[in-house]
């Protein structure tokens, strides 16, 4: 077993893992980023298959071989769907088109499927001892083969014209940015997706002509697509644990749209200045929303997409400011930095500290000491 059997090995098996845990908690909901998990479950499949012909597993398990090279097509489709679950995000449904597309291209991958499982497994062992007896003078050439030349250019075209349409569409008029920060980075990656599957040969024959080894086209194969469910993985797990950068899961099937964020912001900052609100040590989301007369969903919402922050740092951002204001008025001098956090609406010192060095990079003495030259 090399290094590029573990590193695939490693890699799929996180695909399939993290797919089929989200699919589960999910349960399967329809929430945008159901695409983006089948997309990963998709790659990580055709990963291990690679890792199976690569490391000559499939020897043993002959039952797995699928006759020439495996194309996963369906990645496509439900990329481009999560692409238009980001760009029209409450008002995406999909439609007739979408499914018989979607589907379209699954009954094809099932078909191959069972016309590969008809054939005998002796049959296939043959087919294996001869590919591995590898006579050839070096990799194939994908691009003189006209069905490889349709399933690997002429598709996945068809569906970066689309997905480019879309990107530039919305770019034009979103200013929700974990969204085009979202799109920016999936754009980034269908990109880098099609430009390896076009010069993947030009790859292989300059690899081939370093290492001398004409079987190339695995180890390559098996080595981007880790980088890839890399990529995917990170991502799913960003949007599954409260990141800023992009928009939470939680909100892909939201029925808000992104244009009410500012003034649901705006609503929220004039009622936490007015009323002072952040001096409450108890202020809690659904406190807010209900004294604004909104719901805890939009307004966490409309925080994290607009400030790039959760609730709390929304509410801490003012809490900072004021224990600031305090600790650099002289009638304060006598007071503890404890105090000065309680006055400033924080319900503890260490919670105080920990905001303060979060939103100023400096604790509260040292921004005391740069301030007045005095440590409290």
């Amino acid at each position: 077993m090399d290094l590029i059997t573990i590193l695939g090995i490693g890699f799929g098996f996180l695909a399939l893992f993290l797919a089929f845990f989200f699919l589960l908690h999910k349960r399967f909901q329809n929430d945008g980023y159901l695409y983006l998990y089948g997309c990963l479950m998709i790659l990580g499949f055709e990963l291990m298959y690679k890792v199976l012909i690569h490391s000559r597993i499939i020897l043993d398990v002959p039952l797995f071989y699928i006759p020439g090279r495996l194309h996963n097509l369906l990645v496509y489709p439900l990329l481009l769907l999560f692409v238009f679950s980001i760009t029209r995000s409450s008002n995406f449904k999909t439609k007739v088109w979408h499914r018989i597309v979607l589907y379209g291209f699954g009954l094809y991958a099932l078909y191959v499927s069972i016309v590969a499982l008809k054939i005998p497994s002796h049959t296939k062992l043959e087919m294996l001892h001869l590919f591995y007896q590898d006579k050839r003078p070096g990799p194939y050439d994908y691009w003189k083969n006209p069905i490889s030349l349709l399933k690997s250019t002429l598709v996945p075209l068809f569906f970066l014209s689309v997905v480019g349409i879309e990107f530039f569409r919305f770019r034009k008029k979103s200013e929700d940015m974990p969204s085009v920060r979202l799109l920016n980075l999936l754009s980034l990656i269908i990109i880098i997706y099609f430009l390896f599957n076009q010069f993947s040969n030009p790859i292989y024959k300059g690899v081939h002509k370093i290492s001398g080894y004409s079987m190339v086209e695995w180890p390559v194969d098996i080595g981007f697509l880790s980088l890839l469910v890399l990529l995917f993985s990170i991502l799913a797990l960003m949007v599954n644990t409260g990141s800023t950068l992009f928009p939470s899961a939680k909100y892909a099937r939201s029925s808000l749209s992104t244009s009410s964020y500012q003034d649901i912001v705006e609503r929220a900052k004039r009622m936490v200045e007015d009323g002072m609100l952040y001096k409450k040590e108890s202020l809690t989301l659904s406190e807010l929303s209900i004294m604004m007369g909104t719901n805890p969903k939009y307004l966490s919402q409309s925080i994290n997409a607009k400030l790039q922050c959760s609730f709390v740092d929304f509410v801490n951002g003012y809490r900072v400011e004021e224990a600031k204001r305090l600790m650099l008025d002289r009638t304060n001098r006598s007071f503890t930095l404890e105090a000065i956090g309680s006055l400033a609406g924080f319900k503890s010192k260490s919670v105080f500290f920990r905001a303060f060095k979060k939103a100023t990079g400096m604790t509260p003495n040292q921004f005391l000491t740069s301030q007045t030259g005095v440590n409290s």
